[in-house]
């Protein structure tokens, strides 16, 4: 992602309601997206693997990387994506979605 489109997401995401369910979260989001690439979390599909639910939703405020499998299907929303990331996220049934799209949901997890 650009440094525009992170501070779209910023500006954007500062725009929720502080009263709505996932404004906390959207403050956590805010706070790590505003970091520089290399303080962000990069996390391999293995690990995400092993951490995520099926049917869980997921943010990762940072970079999903290619390495390993996933063998599940659940919601995933990053600032970055590596291309075989996305193709083996896709390949597995999960569903792709912006950090916007992922907060509006209820039962959304941060990871960091």
């Amino acid at each position: 992602m650009e440094k525009n489109s992170i501070k779209r997401l910023i500006e954007n995401l500062e725009k929720i309601d502080k009263k709505a369910k996932n404004a906390k979260l959207a403050l956590k989001v805010i706070k790590i997206a505003g970091l520089p690439r290399r303080r962000r979390i990069s996390i391999n599909l293995e690990e995400l693997n092993e951490l995520a639910k099926p049917g869980e939703n997921i943010i990762v405020p940072g970079k999903v990387l290619g390495t390993g499998n996933v063998d599940k299907a659940f919601g995933i929303a990053a600032i970055e994506l590596s291309g075989s990331s996305e193709k083996k996220l896709k390949e597995a049934g999960c569903t792709l979605i912006s950090i916007e799209e992922m907060l509006k949901k209820e039962n959304a997890r941060l990871l960091v």
